[in-house]
């Protein structure tokens, strides 16, 4: 669930990971997974079937939000500001960004949005899953953005098999020569906990990990 602790704000989980105590409730699980596929969608994809408007950098203000989510579902008549607050600032994989009273969605946009003022990458190496019929065509081409405006890549082996999953029950991982790439001027900013976005990597960046 989730829930609020008056001392050290909201969390998931019955008790506060802090001090320990039980919060005040705010959302069941199930209640938390479909308002945020709904939030996300806004923000990703759809902001004008809600009769949302983001600004150039994909923000939009979480009261109008919020407004927009209680008229037009009626089972949500009761979202508030804080729900969609607390769904952002507790989100385990850092979608979301909120500032002076607005929330935008960090990646996997299918609407044009610039992400330009996230943070650039401060890493190595990064990772890109695909599955075995892919992976000569990806080392000979590069890799571009499919369904999303976006290449976005795993910041551990971890997560980018956890992406492949998705996909293929084995996935390949690639190794993406991160720094060599930015000090060629290649943009990669950090978008997530673990996600990061490039407009396209050149071939010569990636190699097959054994």
């Amino acid at each position: 669930m989730l829930a609020i602790c008056e001392e050290h704000g909201y969390y998931r989980g019955k008790n506060c990971p802090v001090c320990e105590k039980e919060g005040k409730f705010l959302m069941s699980d199930r209640e938390v997974k479909k308002l945020s596929s709904i939030v996300i969608g806004i923000l990703r994809h759809f902001p004008q079937q809600f009769e949302i408007e983001l600004d150039k950098y994909g923000w939009a203000s979480i009261e109008e939000i919020a407004d927009a989510i209680r008229a037009k579902i009626d089972r949500f008549y009761w979202v508030r500001r804080k729900h969609i607050e607390a769904i952002a600032l507790t989100d385990e994989k850092g979608r979301y960004q909120i500032r002076d009273g607005k929330i935008r969605a960090t990646y996997a946009h299918t609407i044009e949005v610039d992400l330009s003022d996230l943070p650039e990458a401060d890493v190595d190496e990064l990772y890109y899953p695909v599955t075995e019929e892919e992976v000569d065509i990806v080392l000979e081409q590069g890799i571009f953005p499919t369904d999303r405006n976006k290449v976005h890549l795993s910041g551990s082996i971890e997560k980018a098999i956890e992406a492949g999953k998705i996909r293929t029950e084995n996935p390949v991982l690639l190794k993406i020569d991160a720094k060599k790439a930015m000090e060629d001027g290649v943009e990669i900013r950090r978008a997530g906990k673990d996600v990061y976005i490039a407009d396209e990597i050149d071939a010569k960046y990636i190699s097959r990990m054994e």
